[in-house]
Formats: structure tokens, C-alpha cells, sequence
């Protein structure tokens, strides 16, 4: 999109007049100055997402399964995504959001960093995630498959994130529930091969 000259508003006003109607001519150079700058802020805001995805070093995903998913269905999807060639550095966890013992297990998913592989596009990404998990939860829908790219310091937060005691500390009884649960199950307190 390109700003207007003065040529084109002043053809604009012969025509308008021609016709009978009035044109204020300082009121639509003024208004298509705002629609431009509106345009373009949000056309370099996009852009900026766009090199973000395309060039930082890490995604973040979360996967919450449907709620008729098993607990070892969704584990052993998991595994699969997780045994992908071209996946080599990557941290994952699963969590529960139960707080009680009376609601362990319950509403439980996975987070996952992973070092995106060189010479992959971010499109093939989401594609190849998204077709793996699929059969767990609606991978077009946000809430329950959310992927995303982040940079160096994001991910540095996501580790400490899923590893460590979250900043909300409401959260700090479910993490307490998340130790029990993980023992009941045999799963580790998180999976690493190259992000820490």
C-alpha cells in the first residue's frame, strides 16, 4: 500500500463535485494518513512475527488431550511424536492440574521446548506436530494444541517454567501433586536431551 498524492485527491474532489457531492479534501487526506500508518504498523507488526517463527532457535508447545484420552494413550503418542529422526534437543513434561489427591490426575498434558532442527521450516513444524497429534486433542484449536516460536530468553523462562517451582503461586499445590502423580505413573519429573 502506498500513501496518495495530491493528484489523486484532488481528482477525487473534481469528480465528487461533478456529481454533486461535497469533499473535504484535508479530511480524506487526513483520514487515509490514519488508514495507511494503521496498515503499516500492522503490516510490520506481522512481519516481525513472521521472523520471529522463521528465525529463532526454539518452539514451546502444549498439548492437552481430549478428555476421553487415556492417560498411557496419551503418553505413548507422545512417545511417538517425541521418536521423530528429526527431533534431537528437546525438554518435555507432563503435568496434572489436580490438587487434591481426591483429583490427581486430572486435566493432565505436556509441554514441550524443542530446538528447532536447521533447514526446517516453521510450516513443516506445525504440520508434522500437528498431524502427531491429531488423534489426542483438535490440533486447530489453541487451547488444546498450542505451538509457538520463542527466542533464547523465552526459553531460558520455559525451562524454569516446567522445572522448576512456577511464579504463580497458586499453581505451587498442583506442582506438589504433580511429584505423587509422576511417581504413581512412573514418569520423570521432565525428559532433556540437549536443552539443559
Amino acid at each position: 500500500m502506498e500513501q496518495l498524492t495530491d493528484d489523486y485527491y484532488i481528482n477525487q474532489r473534481v469528480i465528487s463535485l461533478g456529481m454533486g457531492i461535497p469533499y473535504d479534501l484535508e479530511y480524506h487526506r487526513l483520514q487515509d494518513k490514519v488508514n495507511y500508518n494503521m496498515y503499516f504498523e500492522r503490516y510490520n507488526h506481522l512481519k516481525k512475527c513472521e521472523e520471529i517463527k522463521e528465525n529463532s532457535k526454539y518452539v514451546f508447545l502444549t498439548i492437552n488431550p481430549n478428555a476421553y484420552i487415556t492417560l498411557t494413550d496419551f503418553i505413548n503418542k507422545m512417545n511417538k511424536l517425541m521418536s521423530k529422526i528429526w527431533i534431537t534437543n528437546y525438554l518435555y513434561v507432563f503435568e496434572q492440574r489436580g490438587e487434591t489427591l481426591a483429583d490427581l490426575g486430572k486435566g493432565f498434558h505436556f509441554h514441550l521446548i524443542l530446538e528447532k532442527p536447521k533447514g526446517k521450516p516453521y510450516s513443516h513444524l506445525i504440520r508434522e506436530l500437528s498431524n502427531s497429534a491429531n488423534t489426542v486433542c483438535d490440533t486447530s484449536n489453541f487451547h488444546f494444541f498450542n505451538l509457538k516460536s520463542i527466542s533464547e530468553e523465552e526459553c531460558q523462562r520455559k525451562i524454569i517454567y516446567i522445572t522448576g517451582r512456577k511464579a504463580d503461586a497458586q499453581k505451587h499445590l498442583k506442582q506438589d501433586m504433580d511429584i505423587v502423580w509422576r511417581k504413581q505413573n512412573n514418569l520423570l519429573s521432565f525428559y532433556n536431551v540437549g536443552i539443559i
